[in-house]
């Protein structure tokens, strides 16, 4: 775009420079300005009447000619580039205020999900997932996946991978259950928690080993039952985020 405005122009000078000269080496003619002058007017010498005639712009010289005709080209080209500018100040504005409202709900919910904030800030998942991305670019979140969820954090440095772990676990109604009882229960065995909360073993089994494989808790095996116990160095983030 630019190349193409530079070459109209250069053109014109071009033109206007190669007309001038050629008008000036066949004798032309030198214009000044009318003074006014009665004695002259009454003799006849001077015609204060008006044009002439009236002309056409294809009348005109050929040089005049090409330099409006590229001025107007060169503005309608401005024109064009200058309206998606516009228009993407306009919705980068927009959207900013949305990337505003969708880190700021991160920040008060960590470990929420992309369904979570469209669905609260009635914003479309569409955009949500748009924006999450610009704000994982800009490093200003990071995303963990837990199970077919991605939990959206701050990215300060605040939240460990335990703490990230706990925050997610406790979106999931079985999990903060199942995390609280452990807690308030130090030793619960997997016989228990099936029969406190009337879930089947392999369900409580499935929780158990994930808790364990993020480092949440850590159980002793006693015959057929497994006696629970949540790790000690992550019972103040549980009681950060659970009120008991």
């Amino acid at each position: 775009m630019r190349r193409i405005v530079s070459l109209l122009l250069l053109l014109s000078l071009l033109l206007l420079f190669v007309s001038t000269g050629v008008q000036a080496a066949t004798g032309g003619y030198t214009i000044k300005p009318h003074v006014y002058n009665q004695d002259l007017i009454d003799k006849g010498l001077i015609d204060s009447s008006g044009a002439d005639a009236t002309i056409t712009f294809w009348e005109l010289p050929l040089w005049i000619q090409v330099f409006q005709l590229s001025g107007i080209l060169v503005t309608v080209f401005g024109i064009f580039k200058g309206i998606p500018l516009v228009f993407g100040r306009i919705q980068d504005l927009f959207g900013n205020q949305n990337r505003k409202t969708i880190f700021e709900y991160v920040l008060e919910n960590p470990g929420c999900t992309i369904a979570e904030v469209s669905e609260n800030q009635r914003i479309n998942r569409g955009t949500v997932k748009y924006h999450i991305m610009k704000l994982n670019a800009e490093c200003k979140i990071t995303t963990v996946k837990t199970g077919k969820f991605i939990r959206l954090f701050q990215n300060s440095g605040t939240f460990d991978k335990g703490e990230k772990a706990i925050a997610s676990y406790l979106k999931n109604e079985t999990s903060r259950i199942l995390l609280l009882s452990i807690m308030e229960h130090p030793g619960i065995t997997n016989q228990d928690l099936a029969e406190n909360f009337n879930l089947d073993k392999s369900t409580i089994h499935y929780y158990l080993d994930k808790f364990q494989n993020t480092d949440t808790i850590h159980y002793i095996t006693e015959g057929k039952h497994k006696k629970c116990f949540v790790n000690q160095d992550l019972e103040q983030v549980l009681l950060k985020y659970i009120p008991v």
